[in-house]
């Protein structure tokens, strides 16, 4: 009796089939029911997959590297700027230090495009600047060169690099430059610096300003591929920046010294002219002598007039030439708003992020990209590759795992099991047959086997079956059945002289065209390619009478027959036989292309039978290393797990 997994039993049951007439099927065969992926599970895929995550892992931290590399760094330098507007009023500041309005005025007039472009223009007419444009100068900045600015301290505009790994040839990406940005990269851990090229175009995009904290300092930052550009821009921005505020307050008290200057020249003409008037109208009523009435009275209002326009015009004028004379003592030490706390050196360090510490992320991140990946895969993969997965998508048994047969033996099975009678393949083989209960000689019995689509394992796998129940001395026939294959006579070393089909045409005795095989004792009827119409010759009563004739001359039949899927008459031999054995190939079959043959049978009426003369499954081609992998805890991953006491056995056997 086979072998039944009880809960196996339980899930081919529906719900409206009573159990007595199905007690380990569900017909037709459906998909199992999608599950939640549990822990044990995750782990399992994870450890599986090792390979791949690792290999993914690796691969993509190398080509952030790589990326990270060929990037170049950045360096950036600072100027910091002190905001001190000047007093308004002498003694009364104009603005609290916590008031940012105008600390915001300055950070926008430092980034304003006028003053971006008069410092694009200043750069470009510089010889020093544009000798900087090619290449770089590491040597310059290591040996003290003052680069703030000072044109008396700036080297040689000729002046080559010292560095012999250095090139002008700053944009190549040769094995040489990657070395030399690697190096720079692994310098900068440990303090070092290197350089880079700048263009024009940068200039707006790698400029920063900010103020720092709450406080009156502003900080102008510029990025650059080099660091000596990134200090000699900076620095070059603020002082243009603040020439410019100079220069602006000088036009201003200029402006308004000649304004100053106009006014009160006009203001003494008019003092003076008021002056003049009143003497006059006074001299004119001492010589008149007192007049009456309202004309004395109107030269009085006149009079007094006169005097107040007088002494308002004295007094305006002391307060401009006061002005005048604070004017001309601020033109002489003009103070912009702005000053420079302290410009910008060359940096030692890149600023711009380092590729090395970003080697654990990246691994850590294409790791978990890895994973997800397997995870995915798995989800995906329809294929068949355990006991558990056959039984859950075809409602049938599985009984068996049948190994991988090394490549030089995959012609010729029997001679592998005859010279390895303890080895894995063997053991499944043993197994198969006593599930079979083929080496019994009560019943005699006539297998099929079968499988979804060609190229399964089905013909290794009748010869092997047919081999070793030969070794166990029964009568053993193997009948070649697939009408598209021809016979597999020549992997027995011989020539096909008459096969199935003549047996058809003759209407003769079929021990006539009976052939034996010396080298597995059992007998062979093989079936060269037939051209004729295959459903003619297994419709009528010839097949059935057949095999009859030979059920009683033989104590067991093996027929190797054809794909299920895609031949017509492969539905009509099932009907036929003692029992059908499908075979699945690991890790190739898929779910649905197995389920869609049993389905197949089925809906054409193959099983009228009773529970434990319907069809079985054999998993073949197991990859033994690979299926361990897998964790199902079956006696394939066992094979594996202790092949040492496997293998001491065999040794003990021989």
């Amino acid at each position: 009796m086979l072998w039944v997994d009880q809960n196996a039993k339980d899930r081919a049951v529906g719900p409206d089939q009573p159990e007595h007439d199905a007690p380990y099927m569900r017909w037709p065969a459906k998909p199992a029911p999608a599950h939640e992926l549990q822990f044990h599970e995750l782990i399992n895929i994870l450890y599986r997959r090792s390979r791949m995550i690792v290999t993914i892992a690796v691969v993509g931290t190398m080509l952030a590297g790589v990326v990270g590399l060929v990037v170049s760094p950045k360096y950036t330098a600072t100027v910091e700027v002190a905001v001190e507007p000047q007093e308004a009023v002498p003694g009364k500041r104009s603005f609290s230090p916590t008031e940012e309005s105008p600390i915001d005025t300055q950070v926008t007039l430092l980034t304003s495009r006028d003053h971006l472009d008069r410092v694009l223009t200043n750069l470009t007419a510089d010889p020093e600047f544009r000798a900087m444009m090619p290449g770089d100068d590491i040597a310059a900045g290591a040996n003290g060169t003052d680069l703030s600015g000072d044109p008396a301290s700036r080297p040689a505009a000729t002046e080559k690099p010292a560095d012999p790994m250095i090139t002008d040839d700053v944009g190549s990406l040769s094995l040489g430059e990657l070395v030399r940005r690697l190096k720079i990269w692994i310098g900068a851990l440990g303090g070092r610096g290197g350089r880079s090229v700048l263009s024009a175009e940068q200039l707006e995009r790698g400029l920063k300003v900010m103020q720092e904290r709450r406080s009156r300092i502003i900080t102008v930052s510029f990025t650059s591929k080099s660091p000596r550009q990134a200090a000699f821009v900076a620095n070059r921005i603020v002082q243009l920046y603040v020439d410019s505020q100079n220069e602006q307050r000088r036009t201003n008290t200029s402006f308004e010294l000649a304004k100053l200057d106009q006014r009160i020249a006009e203001l003494k003409n008019d003092v003076d002219s008021a002056a003049a008037a009143m003497q006059k109208l006074t001299q004119q009523r001492i010589a008149g002598g007192q007049a009456g009435g309202s004309e004395g009275q109107g030269a009085d209002v006149r009079l007094r007039e006169l005097e107040r326009e007088t002494v308002v015009g004295r007094q305006l004028y002391a307060d401009l030439l006061r002005r005048q004379k604070e004017v001309r003592g601020q033109q002489e030490l003009v103070v912009p708003d702005v000053s420079i706390v302290s410009l910008a050196a060359p940096p030692d360090r890149p600023s711009s992020p380092n590729p090395i510490l970003f080697i654990l992320p990246a691994f850590i991140v294409f790791s978990i990209c890895g994973s997800l990946l397997a995870v995915v895969l798995h989800r995906l993969d329809r294929r068949l590759r355990s006991e558990r997965d056959v039984i859950d998508a075809l409602g049938i048994p599985c009984i068996g795992l049948v190994p991988q047969l090394p490549r030089a033996c995959t012609t010729r099975p029997y001679q592998y099991l005859k010279t390895q009678p303890f080895s894995a393949y063997a053991e499944a083989i043993r197994s198969v047959a006593a599930t079979l209960q083929l080496p019994h000689t009560r019943v005699s019995k006539v297998v099929l086997i079968s499988s979804s689509i060609p190229n399964e394992g089905k013909t290794t796998l009748a010869v092997s079956l047919a081999g070793y129940v030969a070794a166990l001395g029964r009568r053993v026939l193997l009948v070649d059945l697939d009408f598209r294959q021809g016979s597999m006579l020549g992997n027995f070393d011989g020539k096909v002289e008459k096969a199935v089909l003549d047996l058809y045409l003759q209407n003769r005795p079929p021990a006539e065209f009976i052939q034996h095989i010396p080298d597995l004792a059992i007998d062979y009827l093989p079936m060269p390619r037939c051209r004729l119409d295959p459903l003619a010759l297994l419709a009528g009563e010839q097949m059935p009478l057949l095999l009859r004739q030979l059920r009683e001359g033989y104590d067991c039949v093996i027929i190797d027959g054809q794909p299920l899927l895609g031949i017509t008459e492969a539905r009509l031999l099932p009907a036929m036989v003692d029992k059908l054995l499908l075979v699945v190939k690991w890790g190739s079959t898929r779910r649905e292309v197995a389920q869609n043959a049993i389905n197949l049978l089925w809906e054409s009426g193959c099983f009228d039978k009773e529970a434990h003369d319907l069809p079985a499954a054999v998993v073949t081609q197991v990859d033994l290393k690979q299926h361990a992998r897998y964790r199902f805890g079956d006696v394939a991953e066992l094979l594996v797990k202790y092949r040492e006491y496997y293998s001491r056995s065999s040794e003990v056997q021989r």
